[in-house]
């Protein structure tokens, strides 16, 4: 399954990579906003993307926004990725469309766990 991985810091970005090929995910790189943008709108095989809020050209929360405006098909499962750790920013992210939020630096072992469950629950929608 793609996962598209929205984050402009080379160093996460590399260890997010890593993580999913190791996982049996295949990752779909992207260093900002417009690209991720750009690229969810052309890739439908992606259902899942981790989205970092610090995003050039377009923030994460922005990217999420616009993608639920527009209410793509196939359903993208999102997950913010960010080191703001307000409960005020987390429900910000989830109410801009988000399906998940997760603070960095996280534990591998629960991101793994959270994209299990987004991975579980686009499975079960019909894509179109």
């Amino acid at each position: 399954m793609k996962v598209l991985i929205a984050e402009d810091s080379p160093v996460v970005r590399r260890g997010l990579q890593n993580f999913m090929k190791k996982w049996g995910y295949e990752p779909v790189e992207t260093t900002n906003g417009k690209e991720a943008w750009q690229t969810l709108m052309a890739d439908p095989a992606i259902r899942l993307a981790i989205l970092d809020w610090n995003l050039p050209d377009l923030t994460g929360i922005q990217v999420c926004h616009q993608l639920r405006k527009k209410r793509l098909q196939p359903y993208v499962y999102i997950i913010i990725f960010s080191a703001r750790t307000s409960t005020e920013e987390q429900v910000a992210a989830l109410e801009h469309g988000a399906d998940d939020y997760l603070a960095k630096p996280a534990k591998p072992s629960l991101l793994k766990a959270r994209l299990a469950v987004g991975r579980r629950l686009i499975e079960q929608i019909p894509t179109g």
